[in-house]
């Protein structure tokens, strides 16, 4: 009987043996889990994580103080996460999530903190402040307004385009006409005396043929001792021929007298005893033309210019 009891326990004792092993096995197994998570950066990372989110929240509700120091103490983990990661994988020489495959991912959590401080401005410019491993509380009161400065250099610039100054072009001014004389139409010949200055400057000729055109533009009329200067005229349209007598008296084509009445609306806007004014500037007398104007629309003329 002791005999067998003796055996008995003899037996169990390696079984016992074996059991503690396994424990121990087991358990320096864990720990090398345990450690190797630790190692990766990941339990930092994520409460890095948490942090900065509750200092995001904390500055939704105005918490200022409370979300500065959430922000300061999430980028400090972060900061200690990724020196954790950088040094496991320089032993290691492998990913640390090649270790430990159920931590998560420190980059990952990092993108979501940089989605989550860009729903908030001034969550999001601190939080990537401390991300930077520097802790300037200071600096991320101050980064909402940075916005503001940014803005700045490109108002200003938009507001130079807006004040430049014109084109030389742009600003131009009309050539005031220069009036050459004036006199009265005669409805019954059709005929209007010439200013003898025409003649002085030999833009008509006496007893010699004048061309009439009109110009698309204004629907002024204008008149030339030389065909070319109408026909090729910028804008204008030849529309007729009439004379000038030895007596300095011009013919006034039915064609310009029925285009002055269309401009004047229908009826006759030129009868007899109604002035023609002969007008030019520099433009026109360099193109060998005269403009003729009625005189109830003289004025108009004159303000607006060449």
């Amino acid at each position: 009987m002791s005999q067998r009891d003796s055996t008995t326990e003899t037996d169990e004792e390696p079984a016992d043996e074996r059991r503690v092993a396994g424990i121990d096995d087991a358990l320096a197994e864990a720990l090398d889990t345990v450690r190797s998570g630790v190692r990766s950066g990941a339990p930092a990372g994520a409460a890095g994580v948490a942090s900065l989110l509750s200092g995001v929240r904390a500055l939704r509700r105005d918490d200022r103080g409370h979300g500065y120091l959430r922000l300061g103490a999430g980028g400090l983990l972060l900061a200690i996460a990724i020196d954790q990661r950088r040094a496991a994988r320089d032993r290691t020489g492998v990913e640390p999530s090649d270790v430990a495959s159920t931590s998560p991912d420190i980059e990952g959590l990092e993108g979501r903190e940089r989605n989550a401080g860009r729903e908030d401005h001034a969550g999001g410019d601190a939080a990537s402040e401390v991300a930077r491993t520097s802790i300037d509380i200071e600096d991320a009161a101050s980064s909402p307004e940075s916005g503001d400065a940014a803005s700045g250099p490109t108002t200003a610039a938009e507001s130079g385009d807006a004040e430049r100054e014109p084109d030389a072009a742009e600003v131009a001014e009309p050539e005031a006409y220069e009036q050459l004389g004036a006199a009265a139409f005669d409805e019954h010949s059709s005929e209007v005396p010439v200013p003898q200055t025409a003649f002085d400057r030999t833009i008509l000729s006496l007893g010699s043929e004048v061309f009439w055109g009109i110009r698309e533009a204004d629907d002024a009329v204008v008149v030339s001792g030389q065909f070319d200067p109408i026909q090729d005229g910028d804008g204008i349209r030849y529309v007729a021929s009439s004379e000038v007598d030895g007596e300095r008296s011009l013919t006034v084509p039915d064609t310009v007298l029925t285009h002055w009445d269309a401009v004047a609306g229908g009826g006759l806007a030129v009868a007899s005893g109604d002035d023609l004014v002969f007008l030019t500037t520099d433009s026109l007398g360099a193109d060998d033309q005269i403009r003729v104007v009625p005189e109830q629309w003289l004025e108009d003329a004159i303000e607006n210019g060449e």
